[in-house]
């Protein structure tokens, strides 16, 4: 028993330091760039210490037109609203903002302390910019979603026009400031905060999260994921980018596993892949036959899976394939994200972990 223990924890020392060569072996670290950052939960707080007025939504909502839009329609839903009056609108938000004085003020301790976030997002965006050239500067918000789901969220850049003049829009990122707490934040377990959000409620995890959704918003449309393998090599792609281009020195840290975890899904690929092929998974186009691979949770549940399974291992087995793609194929990043064959993907990779 003693020497399955050693053997165990020799296996997991070898796999981090494996993984960490191969994840820091992206190239030269990029010059950081200067984010532009907007704490809109602070300008709530200074709208909490007095009464919120027509004038005083109207003066918050011109100063901010793209994100308020959004927030206010999509996150706090707001648009139930829209044929009402701005005289109702505006007591509903006062309402709102005064309720919620005290969070903005445990918001604001809290971000006091945590503030390594910006410097680490600015290295890591101007290392996505080596990589996918063509990746703008945001403009980055922090708000609150009333403890949502949405803890992190993308306005896209547009072209639109004004006075027949062509005006760029900035690529504008949010991320949801009450979500990002680590475990300690009571609320959590006073709102009934699902669980596994525990995972990923850690400020290191700030930039790897609006990074994802970036990748997310702006190359999932034109990938048409209709597969399993089509959204194992997706997800593949973001997770085994946002692995390189991390100043984080532990990929499981950003991507939500524990050390043990992370070694466990290097240590039994072989299986996973296995399970994988012998389920006939990989090229089905049914949804719920395969969603539980690619789900945010505490484990990956069903038939053939071992009780204790760490969850998205489809994503982790994505990862594993596009990093094996790149080492074999040569190809740059934007090579990578414009190849949507999954299956070419696949077969130029080699990848069989299945001994």
């Amino acid at each position: 028993m003693q020497k399955n223990k050693i053997l165990n924890k020799t296996w997991i020392l070898a796999t981090l330091i494996a993984t960490y060569l191969l994840t820091s072996c992206g190239g030269k670290q990029a010059k950081p760039v200067q984010i532009e950052y907007i704490d809109f939960v602070e300008q709530l707080d200074q709208l909490s210490q007095k009464h919120c007025g027509v004038a005083e939504l109207n003066q918050i909502r011109s100063k901010h037109p793209l994100f308020f839009k959004v927030w206010f329609s999509e996150i706090m839903d707001y648009s139930q609203f829209v044929n009402f009056p701005d005289s109702v609108i505006a007591d509903r938000f006062n309402y709102w903002v005064q309720v919620n004085r005290p969070v903005f003020q445990a918001l604001k301790k809290h971000y006091s302390i945590h503030t390594q976030w910006k410097p680490s997002l600015e290295q890591q965006w101007a290392n996505l910019i080596q990589e996918l050239p063509k990746t703008p500067v945001p403009v980055v918000y922090g708000y609150m979603s009333q403890f949502s789901n949405y803890n992190t969220f993308t306005i896209p850049q547009e072209k639109i026009i004004k006075q027949k003049d062509t005006v760029q829009t900035p690529l504008i990122l949010g991320f949801s400031k009450e979500m990002f707490m680590n475990d300690t934040f009571p609320l959590y377990k006073a709102l009934d905060v699902p669980s596994f959000y525990e995972r990923y409620n850690n400020p290191i995890q700030i930039p790897t999260m609006m990074i994802w959704n970036y990748l997310n918003s702006t190359y999932a449309p034109k990938h048409r994921i209709k597969t399993m393998i089509d959204q194992m090599m997706f997800d593949g792609k973001m997770w085994a980018l946002m692995t390189q281009i991390s100043d984080q020195p532990n990929p499981y840290d950003i991507l939500g596993y524990t050390q043990e975890e992370w070694a466990m899904m290097e240590k039994d690929q072989g299986q996973i892949w296995k399970h994988f092929l012998d389920q006939k998974a990989l090229f089905s186009s049914n949804f719920n036959e395969y969603r539980r691979y690619f789900v945010y949770g505490n484990k990956t549940f069903g038939s053939g899976i071992p009780a204790d399974c760490p969850p998205m291992i489809g994503s982790f087995i994505g990862m594993k394939i596009i990093q094996k793609y790149k080492s074999e194929s040569g190809a740059t990043w934007e090579e990578i994200f414009n190849e949507t064959d999954a299956a070419k993907i696949l077969r130029i990779s080699g990848y069989n972990p299945v001994r």
